[in-house]
């Protein structure tokens, strides 16, 4: 197997951990890997997960070590897996941010 086909499976397992997060409502854990090549562990709440022109990809989720909405690009989504945990249905004022990301 080449460096591709490692490539091609790893966003593969992912997408299908974030799948199973939406579809599921779970708490999803990601290893993140940021701009400057730093790498955090996050606890996601996951809400959407979009494709983009060029094979971009982007999860939109309520992220518990910022709580805040953030976007994760999902190249740099470097493992997904869901936790387990069944996160409720967003409040008012959260569905207000997640929107407001959209309008940024």
């Amino acid at each position: 197997m080449d460096h591709r086909d490692g490539r091609t499976a790893v966003r593969e397992a992912v997408r299908r951990a974030i799948d199973q997060a939406l579809l599921e409502r779970q708490v999803l854990r990601i290893e993140y890997a940021g701009t400057k090549g730093e790498t955090t562990t996050r606890e996601v709440e996951p809400s959407v997960f979009l494709s983009g022109r060029g094979g971009v990809s982007y999860l939109v989720a309520w992220c518990r070590l910022r709580d805040d909405v953030r976007v994760f690009r999902g190249n740099r989504i470097v493992s997904a897996e869901p936790t387990g945990e069944r996160y409720p249905e967003p409040g008012r004022e959260r569905l207000t941010r997640m929107g407001d990301t959209f309008d940024s």
